[in-house]
């Protein structure tokens, strides 16, 4: 399939160039300047002979038209932001654009037509959470209402039978940015001088995933869908104690009211008039800040079969990416920066907790008689020391990495809870062993979670769904000597017992 294609430049579209070839299509990408383009591509590893590149302006009609020949579907995915930068006619930019590649690939009979829209386009929201169903806002700024009078357009589109699907990605995040985007660029204003955490939260939504989405979009859509991608909401202190776990190194805080939020980037954009300098907050900005709330992406994400990356992985390669480029500090950057050691499978280093009282304990979890004692005593202590602390201590973490598991229960159809050793990986996912404390029965949990993979996890104070799989044969295979690496009295269970741990992997949802 031809796919013609806007945005090929920007952090967008270059991705979903690369997913398009990945699937078997031909990009055909309007660009303003093809050098750039293969530049920003070949950045991206991608081979810029394998797009066909047509020079013109979204703007032009005649050359959107020229650049429509001969092709089968479209996607929009060009757009003036203005979120973080100085305002400009983005009304002109955006809706005229859009005039002119959603309305002309719709007189040009392609199908399906995709117009990346934006979760902005329902702030301030009407409820707790953003569906298709939301109103339309009546925003302020430039850029809300640029997006929304677009969005009014290509509505009228469907209304009238157009085969044309919206997708309304949240805040995008990702690694090779041709020129930072609104979400990244903020990430490193907030790690490089100081992180305010006004009311709100953020969507965080994988450029991979996006640009997948889009892809698939293209041999799914039929007309008429309105799909949510605002990814994984986080309030502001929770992506900033993400950024501290994934650097190692605690960024600078200051809780700010939201009035307050939207007053100072009102006053910086005022400032900026007078004298040109570089922050990523603007009064635009802000407003999306403080505003947000979560969004359904399930509608979407079963339509096109798709799976998101942990949130926990998409700020890794964000932030890897944003240091490498010099965007963020290299002290700043912490373990995320070009030259700290990479992680590798070799175990850490213990700590003084670990060295004195770990060989007592691993010794004393993997007597027979503790199997009759630790289920009677550990869980119901590990609960009450997680609810005391606010989910942030387990009585075992000290020694082993833990977490806290809130299954369905497989008869009852109540939650259960119960603590557990884990081991985190690098993809943000957890892998947990049905060991039972050594006992002959596998334990209840492991039964909810055969019967309701859909679970939730409580690990380092911060809450989150997730599914879980158990694991085959090759990969309780490939995963066994981390897990050992871990908890070694694993090996002294497996010797004990007649039945096989059951291991699963817990990932994000």
């Amino acid at each position: 399939m031809r796919v013609f294609l806007t945005g090929a430049s920007g952090f967008v579209g270059s991705h979903t160039v690369a997913a398009l070839l990945a699937a078997g299509h031909t990009p055909r990408a309007l660009v303003r300047d093809p050098d750039r383009a293969a530049r920003v591509l070949t950045a991206l590893g991608v081979e810029p002979s394998r797009v066909e590149f047509v020079r013109g302006d979204m703007l032009d009609a005649d050359a959107v038209t020229r650049a429509l020949d001969g092709c089968d579907a479209a996607i929009h995915a060009a757009a003036a932001i203005g979120v973080t930068g100085p305002a400009a006619d983005l009304v002109s930019a955006n809706v005229t654009g859009t005039r002119n590649v959603v309305g002309g690939a719709v007189a040009h009979g392609l199908a399906p037509v995709v117009h990346v829209s934006t979760v902005a386009v329902f702030v301030p929201p009407d409820g707790p959470v953003i569906t298709a169903d939301s109103p339309l806002a009546a925003p302020h700024t430039a850029y809300g209402r640029s997006k929304v009078a677009a969005e009014r357009y290509v509505r009228e589109a469907q209304s009238g039978g157009a085969p044309v699907a919206i997708v309304y990605p949240g805040g995008v995040c990702g690694p090779h940015q041709p020129q930072l985007d609104a979400l990244p660029e903020g990430l490193a204003g907030a790690l490089n001088l100081a992180w305010p955490l006004p009311p709100g939260g953020v969507g965080v939504i994988d450029v991979r995933d996006l640009a997948e989405a889009l892809c698939r979009a293209v041999t799914t859509a039929r007309g008429g869908e309105r799909w949510l991608l605002g990814g994984t909401f986080l309030t502001w202190p929770e992506i900033a104690d993400l950024c501290d776990t994934l650097t190692g190194v605690p960024c600078r805080r200051a809780r700010v009211p939201g009035a307050v939020m939207v007053g100072l980037g009102r006053a910086l954009d005022a400032a900026k008039r007078v004298r040109s300098f570089e922050y990523p907050l603007t009064r635009d900005a802000a407003q999306l800040m403080v505003s947000l709330v979560p969004t359904d992406d399930a509608p979407a994400l079963t339509a096109l079969d798709l799976r998101l990356r942990p949130v926990e992985s998409t700020l890794a390669d964000a932030l890897r990416w944003l240091a490498a480029a010099g965007h963020l500090r290299p002290r700043r950057a912490g373990r995320l920066g070009p030259d700290a050691p990479r992680p590798t499978e070799e175990k850490p280093m213990p700590t003084l907790v670990q060295r004195t009282l770990g060989p007592l304990f691993r010794y004393v979890s993997g007597a027979p008689w503790f199997s009759k004692v630790g289920p009677r005593v550990v869980p119901p202590l590990d609960r009450a020391l997680h609810r005391i602390s606010g989910g942030r201590i387990l009585l075992g973490q000290a020694l082993v990495p833990s977490l806290l598991l809130t299954t369905t229960g497989a008869k009852t159809g109540r939650p259960r809870q119960v603590p557990l050793a884990c081991r985190p990986e690098e993809d943000g996912t957890w892998l947990v062993v049905g060991s039972n404390f050594g006992r002959e029965k596998h334990p209840a949990w492991t039964a909810n979670l055969i019967k309701n993979p859909e679970a939730e996890v409580s690990f380092r104070g911060r809450t989150t769904p997730v599914t879980a799989h158990l694991l085959t044969e090759a990969e309780r295979a490939e995963v066994w000597p981390r897990l050992i690496q871990v908890w070694p009295v694993y090996d002294r269970y497996v010797e004990r017992v007649d039945r096989e741990l059951r291991i699963f992997r817990l990932t994000p949802r």
